[in-house]
């Protein structure tokens, strides 16, 4: 009878062959490596001319370039203690510390046991029922080392790295958008403030000429509607200054949470160069000090879309989290085979009872193979989810690519055209106010009516106003370009070093 080749194997040679072939399956991988596309981004910036070259670096306290000793001051605060920053960093150590964990797995473990019982029971060799205490302790390690046969840990540790890049990536994009939101927020209350000195400057004017028309009224020499038309105006400008004063407390709140300061200390550190132009603004200066409250923001420039977009904190983020989704496609597949473990046992016991000890020492190793042959198909969904996360984290990087570019776009734009209407208004402040003063003239001799006289007001304070806003759109404008373009903005001054 012909015996079946199967049965006539001996075990252990068969385990001879079986054990060598999966050493040698060690390392190979269940998909091909990572490689990451290129980004889809424009050729050039349409609101941009000239590149900056590609060696030229920005500054990280890039704030510092504005010159302003108010916004140097509560970025440090900010930067010193600011909750965001913290949620950030612990979200790094957080990835950092799970690297630590998927790289641990490279590693044998080892594993110690220890135990000591004592027991009293009856001695059944005895003819009087006596009893006999026992004593056993016992002792053993156990070291274990799993082979990574398909490049389950490889893809594991690979995950974790790409995870901790992304979120050191986040980390940047975190400490950028506290320091942006703090120059922005500190020009925002600065030109509020200075429009409300500017509409407190209106109504003093405007409440002098209340009082002068009231004695024209009383003499007769102008109608009473005259003196309606003058509280009118009046009244509309306290209203303004209200409204003025409470976006100036939204402001100044924001930076009392963004620096952790007192509002007090923003309060002080805001008004200095307010107080400094003051005396500018009443004395109606051509530029009526706002040079000296709004801080000119330096000319920068870009290097190639491509380059940008590439370094940008959130496209880096988002990238690396399609990296890492890559990788843990590999995990779920890598876990639907077999897994070989090396294991072994060292223990030793010894037994005390009735005066006689026994002691010995036993040890166990060999390879273990484990696998499930049926798992109602738990595997196969866990890869399909793992690749839809993957399919969506592509998505989302292109996503991020899109708006980083956009906004880009939109801040050059921002630049370029607030750059112009900060001439276009300063001319219009020049000679809003010659016919302010030639009307005001004129009134005063009784050649034009008080109507004309408030018109000429109006088209003063909204000049006025103008100008404020373009000086603040104007460094609004440099900021969110840094902040869109991922501190990629290069200025003129590093250019020429």
């Amino acid at each position: 009878m012909k015996r079946h080749p199967l049965r006539s194997a001996n075990p252990r040679f068969t385990a001879s062959l079986l054990i060598p072939l999966l050493v040698a399956m060690a390392g190979c991988s269940t998909q091909p490596p990572y490689a990451a596309d290129a980004i889809s981004a424009p050729t050039a910036w349409s609101a941009m001319q000239q590149e900056a070259p590609s060696e030229a670096t920005a500054n990280v306290q890039w704030w510092r370039q504005l010159h302003d000793p108010t916004i140097d001051a509560l970025t440090s605060a900010a930067l010193a203690d600011n909750p965001t920053l913290a949620q950030a960093m612990a979200h790094v150590d957080e990835a950092r510390a799970q690297l630590g964990v998927s790289s641990a797995q490279r590693l044998p473990t080892l594993s110690v046991n220890a135990g000591s019982t004592r027991s009293r029971s009856l001695n059944t060799d005895s003819s009087d029922a006596s009893t006999r205490t026992t004593t056993a302790t016992s002792v053993g390690i156990g070291p274990s080392w799993e082979l990574d046969l398909f490049g389950r840990i490889r893809n594991s540790v690979e995950a974790s790295e790409r995870k901790l890049d992304a979120r050191d990536a986040d980390a940047r994009a975190a400490h950028l958008s506290l320091t942006s939101q703090i120059a922005s927020q500190v020009l925002a209350l600065r030109a509020c403030e200075f429009s409300s000195m500017v509409l407190a400057e209106d109504i003093d004017s405007r409440e002098k000429t209340l009082q002068l028309t009231r004695r024209r009224v009383t003499t007769g020499f102008v109608a009473p509607i005259e003196e309606a038309r003058a509280i009118s105006g009046l009244a509309t400008a306290r209203t303004s200054l209200a409204a003025r004063r409470q976006e100036c407390a939204r402001s100044a709140n924001a930076l009392v949470a963004l620096s952790g300061q007192p509002l007090d200390t923003v309060r002080a550190l805001v008004f200095v160069p307010l107080s400094a132009s003051l005396p500018a603004a009443i004395g109606r200066d051509t530029r009526f000090g706002i040079d000296s409250v709004m801080p000119v923001a330096p000319r920068a420039r870009l290097s190639l879309p491509a380059e940008v977009l590439a370094a940008h904190p959130s496209v880096v983020s988002a990238e690396r989290e399609v990296a890492a989704a890559w990788a843990e496609i590999g995990v779920a597949r890598a876990e639907r085979l077999p897994r070989l473990d090396l294991s072994a046992a060292l223990s030793g016991q010894w037994l005390h009872a009735a005066g006689t000890t026994l002691d010995y020492t036993a040890w166990s190793a060999g390879p273990a193979l484990v696998g499930s042959l049926f798992d109602g198909g738990r595997g196969a969904a866990n890869v399909a989810a793992t690749e839809a996360r993957y399919r969506g984290a592509v998505a989302a990087l292109r996503i991020a690519v899109r708006s980083a570019a956009q906004e880009t776009e939109d801040a050059l734009a921002a630049v370029a055209s607030s750059d112009e209407r900060r001439l276009t208004t300063h001319e219009a402040v020049v000679a809003a106010r010659l016919v302010l003063e030639a009307t005001e003239a004129r009134w005063r001799a009784g050649a034009v009516s008080l109507f004309e006289l408030e018109d000429a007001r109006r088209q003063f304070a909204a000049a006025q106003d103008s100008a404020i806003t373009a000086a603040q759109d104007s460094g609004q404008a440099w900021i969110s370009l840094v902040r869109a373009s991922g501190n990629a903005a290069v200025t003129e001054t590093a250019l020429s070093s």
